[in-house]
């Protein structure tokens, strides 16, 4: 029997994460796993709320569902960003950043690696950003840990390829969904001055990349931007 594609969706109660839950679904089984932000209702896909910072609650994942059933994809929105100068940064939000950005989703894996590396196929796609990977002033955690994941995941690709499971980051530009449409006006307007085409990506471009990686075999350790050329 051919097993379905299953995406555990990490960190999708964000604008952009909802509007690319909306899109998914359509092609796939989709379980969606969100912290602090608001849900929008149900709407026939499977939800739960873990907390990030707690191993036990990691450590539910593979009792959702069966995994074994399914050919398992990791996608992972899940971060937080903590702004601050780095000359004012306490321990507590070093430790909160790295915790969040960078150690839950190292769990995540390895909770659900072993699934993968019995079925012989695997996706993990992690998800950053051109601006946290570049770094601005205030941004140092943020890009601290973007810069993490990013080197994990190109060390995991070597590690697990002969499974056939892949390792692949997409760094996203702006989009006007979430954070990005709650900037003023004049400052988004600054931020699309260096993107060549002057406008925003449309959600359909991260989709598109999703499926991409999803059915490629031959992509892995890799990073792809989608921000419209803004890292040029």
């Amino acid at each position: 029997m051919v097993k379905k594609n299953l995406i555990l969706f990490f960190g999708s109660s964000g604008g952009i994460g909802q509007e690319l839950e909306k899109l998914l679904k359509r092609k796939y089984k989709v379980i969606s796993f969100y912290n602090k932000n608001k849900i929008l209702k149900k709407n026939n896909t499977i939800r739960k709320r873990i907390n990030f910072l707690k191993t036990k609650d990691i450590s539910q994942i593979s009792k959702i569902v069966n995994l074994n059933k399914y050919k398992i994809v990791i996608l992972n929105f899940a971060s937080i960003k903590i702004d601050k100068l780095s000359l004012y940064i306490q321990e507590t939000d070093y430790k909160k950043t790295m915790e969040v950005n960078v150690n839950a989703f190292l769990k995540i894996i390895n909770k659900v690696i072993p699934f993968m590396m019995k079925n012989n196929w695997g996706r993990i796609i992690n998800v950053s950003s051109t601006g946290g990977v570049l770094g601005d002033k205030g941004t140092i955690l943020y890009s601290m840990s973007k810069n993490a994941t990013l080197s994990m995941m190109k060390v995991m690709s070597k590690e697990y390829g002969k499974f056939n499971i892949t390792f692949n980051t997409l760094k996203l530009g702006n989009f006007n969904h979430g954070l990005f449409k709650k900037l003023n006006k004049e400052f988004r307007k600054k931020l699309l001055e260096k993107v060549p085409s002057k406008k925003t990506g449309n959600i359909k471009n991260i989709l598109f990349a999703i499926d991409f990686l999803i059915k490629t075999d031959y992509v892995n350790g890799s990073s792809i931007n989608i921000d419209g050329g803004l890292d040029n």
